[in-house]
């Protein structure tokens, strides 16, 4: 019975999240496969990003637009043929 509860209150979370997410295409830039999500009116900005050479992932969460923006120009500077740390 407890199971079953916990399974609709994280069916309820889920649908509550998805109706609250806007989802981009995504875009290349420099080598890197960009894409972008904002939950909430843009209070919670999810950035991915993806080197089309190495496969690297990077994964942010900002909660402001200008850090979000500061930290896509910063790794779209760098090259994406070569691994990042």
């Amino acid at each position: 019975m407890q199971e079953k509860s916990l399974k609709t209150a994280r069916d309820l979370l889920m649908q509550e999240i998805k109706s609250n997410t806007s989802y981009f295409d995504p875009v290349v830039r420099n080598g890197w496969i960009i894409k972008f999500s904002i939950y909430k009116n843009q209070d919670n900005i999810l950035l991915i990003f993806t080197s089309k050479y190495t496969g690297q992932t990077i994964v942010r969460y900002f909660a402001e637009e200008d850090d979000a923006v500061d930290f896509i120009n910063m790794i779209t500077s760098k090259d994406s043929t070569v691994y990042q740390a």
